[in-house]
């Protein structure tokens, strides 16, 4: 038997990361404005909050502009710090197309992706799930947003009466993912989710600060971790705000 020690998976990594600085903060590393200014705020921003984050998440504002190559600065400071990279594209393709997508990003650093469960597993997201668990990554279902018009589709009522929510939950922990996305503005949705996936999987909730959310009722509520990012990244005083919120 090897004596090789396996390097622990995203859940863990992202787990030992939130014990390590006492925080259950994601920062949402999103940047509107000049692209050529983008970059740099992004850097300034992560730099000042690091020690207080758990992890964090780029989305399209970054990605589009600069490209994976681009973003490596972002990458780097993210491994030298421990703290796990999420990729916030909700994925929701074809099997092939996603494939390249993860391998893709898992290859260039980052620790997790997002993905939409309603393309379902066969020709969707089955092997994704297991490209990326073999790569040593995570993979995040995304179960309920958290702007104003979710409940117009995540609500909707399937044959039988279940709401798409839930059964988006019941597809995380059937098929192994590692985590969900369910909004901190719905409490009741929290804890719906979590007597669904059970303690496996790892609840991550958006829409705090800028969209109304508030951190302690989703943690309360049963989330695992809060993400954060226009109260973070338009901020002043990002490391203020950010040390405020990491054990809310």
């Amino acid at each position: 038997m090897s004596s090789e020690k396996v390097a622990p998976g995203f859940r863990q990594r992202l787990l030992d990361a939130s014990r390590k600085r006492g925080s259950k903060l994601i920062l949402a590393l999103d940047f509107s404005g000049p692209y050529e200014e983008r970059l740099d705020n992004a850097l300034r921003v992560l730099n000042a909050t690091k020690e207080h984050l758990a992890a964090v998440k780029v989305n399209h504002h970054l990605l589009l502009p600069y490209g994976l190559h681009g973003i490596r600065g972002v990458i780097s400071v993210c491994k030298e710090e421990g703290l796990p990279l999420i990729a916030d594209l909700k994925i929701n393709d074809i099997e092939s197309t996603n494939l390249n997508i993860v391998d893709s990003l898992i290859d260039y650093g980052f620790d997790s992706v997002i993905a939409n469960p309603f393309i379902g597993r066969e020709e969707g997201l089955g092997r994704v799930i297991e490209r990326v668990h073999s790569k040593n990554g995570g993979i995040l279902f995304l179960v309920y947003m958290s702007h104003k018009g979710a409940e117009e589709g995540y609500s909707l009522r399937l044959e039988g009466g279940e709401r798409l929510y839930r059964v988006f939950a019941h597809r995380a922990r059937e098929w192994g993912a590692d985590g969900v996305i369910v909004s901190a503005k719905s409490s009741d949705k929290i804890a719906e989710t979590r007597q669904i996936v059970g303690e496996r999987c790892l609840i991550l909730s958006p829409g705090v600060g800028a969209q109304g959310g508030d951190a302690a009722l989703g943690i309360s509520a049963g989330a695992d971790f809060v993400l954060v990012g226009r109260s973070i990244t338009e901020s002043r005083d990002p490391a203020k705000i950010a040390a405020g919120l990491k054990s809310s």
